[in-house]
């Protein structure tokens, strides 16, 4: 019975239209007993645009009523894809939940555009100073901070079997999207239970200037949005915060400033890694996904 009402709700999305927000789904799999992913088109009102994003379901999904929800964030210049097709978390996940060693879990990537996840303007748009609309690098402004924190957990809240409080929900991202997942986790410790930044692209010194426009315009909004700023200024004592980078990456120096921070603040656990050889790409973050799912989903072995 759970089954059929769950693939009756699949149709129903594919087929109906709701008040102001119209979706898509494209799913991977019809096989109950293995995973299935799924590409998600939904429209933010935060951002006033249809928005993507990936969605995984454990296997057997409908064996149980409600599941932990982990997001994950993409890198610069990406999308919602590269957790999922790069970096194959979706693969380890299966591996580590039939092993025993994680919970099941549903994983969303949310795509981010190149906002860094903050809330830049009350319109949506881009940077001039960093190229066309068409640029794979162009810096997007417009609400993304909200986008994540509303819009998206409303929508996989609405559409998914999720467990509905902080104590499951956790969020994480790689360079860009680890600054974006510092910087939103940070900023919402009310929101998420776990916060990973994986390869954060932190900035001390001199910037890029069009980034600089973007992400940290004013005094108080680099107090608001810069992660280092945060760790030192949230109430953090109820939240779990991973860091790690390889020791050949270049932000490593900013992501020891915030190391010491967070070592001077009340958390509920904090660890720091630097992995040996690793770089600031895929091949360093794809090593490193068993550390990060157990971090999220881990189950105590003893």
């Amino acid at each position: 019975m759970k089954l059929f009402k769950a693939l009756l709700c699949v149709l129903v999305i594919l087929l109906v239209v709701g008040v102001g927000q119209q979706t898509s789904i494209a799913a991977s799999s019809n096989n109950p007993r293995t995973s299935s992913t799924m590409n998600v088109k939904f429209y933010s009102e935060s951002l006033k645009k249809d928005m993507n994003l990936n969605v995984y379901l454990p296997p057997n999904y409908d064996a149980q009523d409600k599941y932990p929800v982990l997001y994950v964030l993409h890198s610069y210049k990406l999308n919602e894809n590269h957790w999922f097709n790069d970096l194959k978390i979706t693969e380890k996940a299966d591996e580590l939940i039939a092993s025993g060693k994680i919970e099941p879990m549903i994983i969303v990537a949310p795509r981010i555009d190149n906002s860094f996840g903050v809330n830049s303007s009350e319109q949506t748009g881009f940077i001039k100073e960093s190229g066309n609309p068409t640029d794979e690098g162009v810096l997007y402004t417009g609400k993304y901070e909200d986008y994540v924190t509303n819009d998206v957990i409303s929508y996989v809240d609405t559409h998914f079997n999720t467990i509905k409080s902080r104590q499951s929900r956790y969020i994480g991202g790689t360079s860009m999207g680890g600054f974006s997942a510092l910087h939103i986790g940070l900023r919402h410790p009310g929101l998420f239970s776990k916060i990973g930044g994986h390869s954060p692209a932190l900035f001390v010194g001199e910037m890029w200037a069009p980034l600089e426009k973007l992400v940290f315009p004013t005094k108080e909004a680099r107090q608001n949005n810069d992660p280092i700023a945060l760790a030192a200024s949230q109430k953090l004592n109820k939240v779990s915060i991973y860091v790690d980078y390889g020791d050949q990456d270049d932000f490593k120096e900013a992501g020891k400033k915030l190391d010491q921070v967070l070592k001077g603040q009340k958390v509920k656990s904090y660890e720091f890694h630097l992995g040996p050889g690793g770089h600031h790409d895929d091949a360093y973050w794809s090593s490193q996904m068993e550390n990060y799912l157990l971090f999220y989903g881990g189950i105590d072995q003893d």
